[in-house]
């Protein structure tokens, strides 16, 4: 079985975290089955959809 890698066209960006903090997003990751990378683009789409519903509500 070949596994075929294909570079990313998105843009990266680096974070800074508590330690305390990365701990639990691993924690988190690893019960839903994801990276923690994936756990954090999910809440970031989650809070950008928020954010974009409330400002079309006012």
């Amino acid at each position: 079985m070949y596994l075929l890698i294909m570079p990313s066209k998105k843009p990266k960006v680096m974070i800074y975290l508590d330690p305390d903090k990365l701990e639990v997003l691993k924690k988190w990751a690893e019960s839903e089955h994801r990276s923690v990378n994936n756990l954090i683009t999910m809440l970031l789409d989650k809070a950008i959809e928020s954010k974009q519903e409330n400002k079309e509500t006012t």
